[in-house]
């Protein structure tokens, strides 16, 4: 069974982790508090959106630091009784760790107590179960041994009695999502170790589609890679990736029409689209909107900027540049003198977009058509698109005979028929089943 590319690259040392230095930083001081014997909080609480690194960096502390783990997940225990046989067990009294291996706090040995998802823990009450949040308040007076708790949603944990009580018991470190640059940087690295080629499109495709969730991306990069030598954005259809039609219009509709620059950034740092593909609809849309021409004029400045940012992304491959693009893009804003009441009915889809859209998926039937005469003809796809297509198109076209003929044995589609004639391709279908 192969290894999810998750573990299989999880970082096992702190200079292999990437963004939030800040926050590690913190954590390493407070380590070292504990190490020293004087620790100001007994316990951290690290919260943050999935996947921007949370457990993985209290994993790789344990690790450093050549303290034991005992690592405890909410899902599984999260009332008073369980916590209290196994948490606090382990936070008192001398334990073993995961691998067997006796700890003594006597000899200054320690062992780290990870507690995950603990915004899931209990208040009071509930389904039968007592709250688990009075019993890790408790844990954490009581406690010999270092504790961090871990969870997505700060006031899901926090909320009610015993979690304000573990407010202040617990100091609180804050995790970032995950930029995309520094994804792809982690995509990359993943690609270059698994022997893989593939496009820095795809990359920052994959990237920016995870939402700031490293682990996303590289579940995705996966799905869509493994067993491949080279990924390309033509591979990307296979991750079933949602329609983010209606996202992009909203942003547009926010860049447009409000006055002030904060809201539109907001807009658009919300959004996981890529600043070329938001470029496209804001420059799509805008005179749509825009009647006045010196409007339109300092709006374009602003878009002429972030595709000067963009072009040097493409150039140096420098994606810490895309967040100075969206923010020339999100300037669109204040190019306007006035707020305007009126807005379109109906943003249209980018038409570059869409001609590239029809002028690619023409070069497919073309390649298609290509590979099916290259085996009959015993010649390559280039060979037939260069010197036989064109006669054969004629012929095709012209003659019933052949035409019956080659859209059987070469399992032709409409697409491809229409390519080769401009006569019903259903109707030359429903000739061939009679």
């Amino acid at each position: 069974m192969d290894i999810p590319w998750v573990e299989k690259y999880r970082p096992r040392r702190f200079r292999d982790i990437v963004g939030n230095n800040k926050a590690i930083n913190e954590i390493l001081r407070w380590a070292q508090d504990w190490e020293r014997g004087k620790p100001r909080y007994k316990a951290l609480v690290l919260v943050g959106k999935p996947g921007c690194g949370k457990t993985t960096v209290a994993k790789v502390l344990a690790e450093e630091m050549g303290w034991g783990v005992i690592e405890l997940n909410a899902s599984d225990i999260r009332n008073e009784q369980k916590i209290k046989e196994i948490a606090l067990r382990g936070a008192v009294y001398e334990t073993f760790t995961d691998d067997g291996e006796f700890i003594s706090s006597k000899k200054g040995g320690r062992k780290l107590i990870i507690f995950d998802e603990a915004d899931n823990l209990y208040e009071g009450v509930k389904d039968g179960d007592r709250g688990g949040k009075k019993a890790i308040a408790e844990t954490i007076k009581n406690t010999r041994q270092p504790i961090i708790l871990i969870g997505n949603d700060y006031y899901s944990l926090f909320s009610g009695t015993w979690g304000k009580a573990l407010k202040s018991l617990a100091y609180v470190i804050r995790f970032k999502a995950l930029t995309r640059a520094q994804i792809m940087k982690v995509l990359k690295r993943i690609c270059m170790a698994e022997g893989i080629k593939c496009q820095d499109t795809a990359l920052a495709y994959i990237a920016g589609r995870s939402g700031g969730d490293l682990r996303a991306a590289i579940n995705d990069l996966q799905a869509l890679a493994q067993g491949k030598k080279i990924l390309t954005e033509d591979d990307l259809g296979a991750t079933g990736y949602r329609d983010v039609k209606n996202e992009i219009y909203k942003s547009t509709l926010v860049v447009l029409h409000t006055e002030h620059f904060w809201e539109a950034k907001n807009a658009l740092t919300n959004l996981d689209e890529t600043p070329d593909y938001v470029l496209f609809w804001i420059e799509e849309n805008m005179p749509l909107e825009y009647t006045k021409p010196e409007d339109l004029v300092r709006a374009y400045e602003y878009l002429s900027r972030a595709d000067v940012y963009l072009g040097r992304v493409k150039r140096r491959q420098q994606y810490a540049l895309w967040a100075y693009a969206m923010d020339m893009i999100a300037g669109v804003s204040v190019g306007k003198e006035e707020k305007y009441k009126q807005h379109a009915r109906r943003y249209q889809f980018p038409s570059w977009l869409s001609q590239m859209s029809r002028s690619k998926k023409v070069r497919g039937i073309r390649d298609s058509l290509g590979m099916k005469l290259g085996r009959i003809y015993h010649t390559s796809k280039n060979e037939v698109l260069d010197n036989v297509i064109q006669e054969f198109s004629v012929l095709y076209d012209k003659d019933e005979g052949v035409r019956r003929l080659y859209t059987s044995i070469l399992h032709l589609n409409e697409d491809e028929i229409s390519y080769l004639t401009e006569k019903d391709p259903k109707e030359i279908l429903n000739e061939l089943k009679k």
